[in-house]
């Protein structure tokens, strides 16, 4: 019974249509930003040393990770919400692996093609920033 009552609290409800949009924007827009400070090194490889790239990389794949989970333990209120809430962590979770993926390049020498990498970033942020709308 005990271990029942503390799964059940892993994820809280929302309320409001209003308060689990704004859940939506607050991760779109933090999930947004590490993938705009993944590109902004991305972009700058070749002026940063690998145990730099290994950092910030590594910091964003644990931030992206968190910003999924503490959203995915708030339930959705609506049909609607449900909808935000797949196009939401449907964006998170292709972020995570974008960045694990660089991550494991740089890990083996570079990234293979940081043109296409920060063009491809660029266009994840825009679209997690229009889910955040």
């Amino acid at each position: 019974m005990v271990s029942l009552l503390l799964v059940a609290g892993c994820a809280s409800p929302a309320w409001t249509d209003s308060g689990y949009h704004q859940q939506v924007v607050t991760t779109a827009e933090a999930a947004a930003s590490s993938v705009d400070l993944v590109r902004l090194v991305v972009e700058n490889e070749a002026r940063l040393t690998r145990p730099y790239l290994q950092t910030v990389l590594t910091e964003a794949v644990t931030a992206l990770g968190s910003v999924d989970s503490q959203f995915s333990a708030v339930q959705p209120p609506t049909r609607a919400a449900v909808s935000a809430r797949a196009e939401l962590t449907a964006l998170t979770g292709e972020a995570a692996d974008q960045v694990q993926t660089l991550l494991n390049e740089v890990r083996l020498g570079g990234v293979e093609n940081p043109a296409q990498a920060a063009g491809d970033l660029r266009e994840l942020s825009d679209e997690l920033r229009a889910a955040a709308e």
